[in-house]
């Protein structure tokens, strides 16, 4: 944890940020504006190797730097799914990932030689959209990728429940009868809307050659088979939205993650399917986020230069 020896951290502005996803592990050094001065990923490997992975990118990133710019990192930030301790840095539970009770931040401070926090990468990645939207009072704030999870904000502040878990949209079931879960259930939203879901699904329908959800889109058109995946990824997106509306009625959706960068062939079939469906519950204003897939990278930035006491 090593600090420059003639700047202090409150002095620096760039961060070294990961955000860990269930296919990919992305690393970037970001500074003024949220834009990345270099950014590169890695094929997410489960258990102890992902932090050996994460440290290689760190290492990488940093040796690409010049001097003057390696002076002006202040700390890490890590986006982590699953059970995540923020206080001591550790995972408790990442089921994708096969960790348990595993120190991320501490091994991580070693390698790299700089402060590292750990958040829960939904709390990130929900934390950076939000905010890039003009902090709403109320909204509900979803981050769609690998995993499908929300955020909900009241008066402004999030709603995190006892756990700690608040916003597990991915594993609320909307269909009892649908796909066996990796959460043991049956018909969760993941199970459709989640990016790898998706592309299972696609390929189980005889459909080949498709390496992304952006590819998948691409052939929606003329694709029999892909327009039906994306359009069950939307029915049941409609129908985790619905359900959360009709419990905490947010005033606005706001969607985040790599699958929103999907844009208009989300946002507008979204909208109608959720009017469709709403019957008695009311369907509030849904929009992008200007982030994208960029959510994770940038709310795991903000975390290290607020740990670190670093101001832009």
């Amino acid at each position: 944890m090593s600090e420059s020896p003639t700047q202090p951290a409150a002095e620096r502005a760039l961060a070294l940020a990961f955000d860990v996803g269930g296919t990919s592990v992305r690393g970037a050094v970001v500074g003024a504006g949220d834009v990345s001065l270099a950014e590169s990923r890695v094929a997410t490997r489960t258990g102890p190797a992902v932090l050996d992975d994460i440290a290689q990118l760190g290492e990488q990133l940093l040796a690409g730097l010049s001097p003057a710019a390696r002076s002006q990192v202040a700390g890490v930030g890590v986006a982590f799914p699953g059970l995540v301790d923020t206080e001591s840095g550790i995972s408790l539970k990442a089921v994708n990932l096969g960790l348990v009770d595993t120190p991320v931040a501490a091994p991580l401070a070693e390698r790299l030689g700089l402060p590292v926090s750990v958040s829960h990468d939904t709390a990130a990645a929900a934390g950076a959209i939000w905010a890039d939207a003009g902090s709403p009072a109320s909204a509900l704030v979803a981050v769609l990728g690998t995993g499908v999870a929300a955020v909900t904000y009241v008066d402004g502040r999030p709603i995190v429940g006892v756990s700690g878990q608040a916003g597990e949209l991915g594993h609320l079931v909307v269909d009892p009868a649908g796909p066996l879960c990796t959460c043991g259930l049956h018909g969760c939203v993941e199970t459709r809307a989640g990016a790898r879901s998706m592309l299972r699904r696609y390929a189980s329908l005889g459909g080949s050659g498709v390496a992304g959800v952006a590819e998948l889109v691409a052939r929606v058109e003329h694709d029999p088979r892909a327009a039906r995946v994306w359009s069950e990824a939307i029915t049941v997106l409609a129908d985790g939205f619905l359900a959360v509306g009709a419990l905490l009625a947010p005033g606005e959706i706001i969607l985040g993650g790599g699958v929103a960068e999907a844009r208009g062939y989300l946002l507008e079939p979204l909208r109608v399917r959720m009017r469709e469906r709403a019957g008695v519950t009311a369907v509030p204003p849904v929009r992008l986020s200007a982030l994208g897939g960029r959510a994770g990278l940038v709310g795991a930035a903000r975390l290290a230069l607020a740990s670190t006491g670093t101001s832009r």
